[in-house]
């Protein structure tokens, strides 16, 4: 009973130390437990949509229309199951509406609410897109000078990340949307509708020999499995890059809140030395005084946990239909999550807790009982090596009494040095994220490609393009001894349209002695300048081996550019003929037109996000700022009690609190300093190992580069954040009393 009053009286009188612990605690279990939740559901949604409504395991677009004959001749010989299906792309004032036909065997439709389109005129949209543009079930659109009724909300499983574009990068509802309609509705639309054969095989994969045995009987304008299809991969990427972060920041977070604890626990047996002495002396085991002062640790990893549970079930309910608005996923169940993640939630950080502080607190109570009684006898020992050093062993007393107290504190200086290293690195992947966003669109969209359209026909041209225009051939092209698939862009070497640059220089000469890969293709491949590479496509059984002659500033999708006379020669076509061209005015869409990219929708689409994003960067700023601030605090709180009777000496002598302050509080600032500048470059280096991990899923890069601005902007966040730790702190040290050093001369 006296233990436990002794506990309960410390709580109360260092309550902001324990609280700030608690809330480090709360904060990984939080992120741990909403993430994981909200990915689970995610991951459980996307696997039932995909699988209950049949996502395709590829799809190509022919030249022209394939008899229904020839499909089933493909189902028997190749094993697989082929539909056909049309779409047509509605212009609503600056938005685009891609209207389906409604399948039966492969993609299929889920309405999630209303009715699905049956009659003549009624048409159902997705229900991102119906919020973003304020469509209701009942409202009337006009499409092509044709009402038609909105009778429900669909989901689609090949279009559950919705891209306009497979090029495209950002996914934007307000602009693109997709719809479904009866058979006799599509009619309306059938001379400006596009075909597509969408294909399923039961084990997921292409049938070998199949693209081969299609390209024999028609021309493919495009041919895309599920797993190069970012309509469907994106959502696998992200639930990975999810439980990538999921397993390493909340750890992080629970490793220093562990550490914290652990430093408490010392100092708290060190303040206590005389009573923990006079109870052992009294009769009281060793274990009981353990479990006394595990008792701290059970109070900090219970209330922490509980908390953290709490909270992290209460918010990755939020957090789960953000992810499915973000992805047009349905709700086919309302919550989904793994019964192991609670219990680890809650085991893990009390064991790890409870562990470290039972090794601690044995270690200290093995000392004997009179050993306890007596003053702690000053530790002596030999100077570091630092401290031998001339130039740091020179000055003032004030200069070298903050040196000592730096040196001999190795254990609390690699503390505040690796809670200031992750504050820094959580600011810099804000900053880096927010500013490469930025640069991918003024480099690629505006240096690069300084082109409007992009216009691709239905089969190839050769005849002579239109003034103002500049052709090219596009193609999929494989690279030999790798699975990587590239898509392969012949080109006029002196095109206007295209600048490929590398750092500011001009590489489009370059291809005359090789070819040059985009940044995503070169990360890929891991090929650089001077290497060679070999390429196969499916068209024949021809390979090339080229010579990379450079790497251009191209950061989305992986790309290989050669002159188009030899892609053309590659590829067995004409050496004049092309496949799209080029221009900067705006082209009609006629019968020969496949498809047309409009650069400055994909500009729009960036620029629309940047809302998001900036949101994205500030909240990641503010919890830098949340972890650092109780880092730095509960550190500079614990130097002020381990060193009271030194500042209440100063005291004596006359020094004020901000002398004081000076000598005792901010003397890390130099780690503090040295902590920011060296996690800069980690941070770069983390951001780009982890793009380059992922380009292959995602199929872009973001440049990583530290701009003066974002180190100059964080230094001062930073600093901010270490100054309110030492203002909070300084009010603790204003409370040390002058009688404390005459305690301590009377202990």
């Amino acid at each position: 009973m006296i233990l436990k009053k002794s506990m309960i009286r410390t709580l109360k009188e260092n309550k902001f130390q324990y609280a700030g612990v608690i809330l480090l605690l709360l904060l990984a279990v939080t992120l741990y437990v909403s993430l994981s939740m909200a990915v689970t559901t995610l991951e459980e949604r996307n696997a039932r949509f995909t699988e209950d409504y049949k996502q395709e395991t590829l799809h190509f677009v022919p030249s022209e229309r394939i008899d229904a004959s020839k499909l089933e001749e493909w189902e028997e010989t190749f094993d697989i199951t082929l539909e056909t299906r049309s779409y047509y792309d509605a212009d609503l004032d600056g938005s685009v509406l891609r209207v389906f036909s409604q399948t039966e065997e492969i993609n299929r439709p889920y309405i999630a609410e209303g009715s699905n389109p049956e009659d003549d005129g009624e048409i159902a949209v997705s229900s991102v897109f119906a919020e973003k543009n304020d469509l209701h079930i009942g409202d009337t659109l006009e499409i092509s000078g044709e009402p038609v009724e909105v009778t429900g909300f669909v989901y689609l499983p090949d279009y559950i990340y919705m891209l306009e574009q497979m090029t495209d990068l950002i996914s934007d509802a307000e602009k693109f949307g997709i719809a479904t309609a009866s058979d006799r509705t599509m009619d309306q639309w059938a001379d400006q509708s596009q075909i597509e054969i969408t294909g399923w095989s039961r084990d997921g994969e292409v049938p070998e020999g199949f693209m081969e045995a299609v390209r024999t009987e028609t021309t493919i304008l495009q041919f895309v499995e599920a797993g190069d299809n970012p309509r469907i991969q994106f959502v696998d990427t992200e639930i990975e890059g999810a439980k990538s972060m999921n397993n390493t920041l909340p750890l992080f977070i629970l490793a220093l809140a562990t550490a914290m604890v652990l430093l408490l626990m010392r100092r708290r047996i060190d303040m206590q030395r005389k009573e923990i002495g006079t109870l052992l002396a009294l009769g009281f085991r060793r274990n009981e005084l353990l479990r006394h002062y595990l008792g701290y640790a059970w109070v900090i990893g219970l209330s922490g946990t509980v908390l953290g549970l709490a909270a992290g079930a209460g918010l990755s309910v939020p957090l789960s239909d953000l992810y499915a608005n973000y992805f047009n996923l349905p709700a086919l169940s309302m919550f989904d999550f793994n019964p192991m993640v609670l219990v680890i939630a809650f085991i893990l950080p009390l064991v790890l807790m409870l562990s470290v502080s039972a090794w601690g607190i044995h270690r200290a109570l093995k000392v004997e009982p009179l050993t306890l009684l007596r003053p702690k006898e000053v530790t002596v020992g030999k100077k570091s090596w630092l401290e031998r050093l001339p130039l740091l062993n020179r000055g003032t007393f004030i200069h070298r009494f903050r040196l000592r107290l730096l040196i001999r504190n190795k254990a609390r200086s690699l503390y505040i040095f690796l809670g200031v290293m992750f504050s820094t690195v959580l600011l810099m992947f804000g900053f880096i994220t927010f500013n490469s966003m930025d640069k991918l669109v003024e480099t690629t969209y505006e240096d690069i490609m300084t082109y409007d359209y992009a216009v691709y026909y239905q089969s190839l041209n050769t005849e002579n393009p239109e003034e103002g225009s500049d052709p090219f051939t596009r193609s999929e092209v494989k690279v030999k001894g790798n699975d990587t698939k590239l898509t392969g862009y012949g080109i006029e070497t002196d095109t206007p349209y295209l600048n490929l640059l590398a750092e500011g220089e001009k590489l489009n000469p370059e291809l005359e002695e090789g070819v040059v890969l985009s940044t995503p293709a070169a990360a890929v491949l891991d090929a650089a300048e001077g290497e060679d590479i070999t390429l196969t496509n499916s068209l024949n059984d021809k390979e090339m081996t080229v010579q990379v002659a450079g790497v251009a500033d191209v950061y989305i999708g992986s790309q290989i550019y050669l002159p188009r006379e030899d892609f053309n020669e590659f590829l067995g076509y004409p050496n004049e003929s092309y496949s799209a061209v080029w221009q900067t005015e705006k082209p009609e869409r006629g019968e020969s037109v496949y498809q047309i990219e409009d650069k400055q929708k994909v500009i729009d689409s960036f620029e629309a996000t940047s809302g998001a994003t900036r949101s994205a960067v500030i909240g990641m700023a503010v919890f830098a700022v949340v972890i650092s601030v109780i880092v730095l605090t509960l550190l500079t709180h614990l130097i002020v009690e381990e060193n009271s009777p030194s500042i209440s000496l100063f005291k004596v002598m006359g020094y004020h609190n901000h002398e004081v302050s000076k000598l005792v509080l901010s003397v890390y600032t130099p780690v503090v300093i040295l902590s920011y500048f060296i996690s800069i470059p980690l941070a770069g280096l983390t951001l780009g190992q982890l793009m380059n991990s992922l380009v292959e899923q995602t199929g872009f890069i973001l440049p990583t580069d530290v701009s003066w601005w974002m180190a100059g902007t964080g230094f001062i966040v930073i600093m901010l954040t270490y100054a309110l730790s030492l203002a909070l702190s300084k009010r603790k040290l204003k409370q040390v009393s002058l009688q404390e050093a005459l305690k301590k001369q009377q202990d």
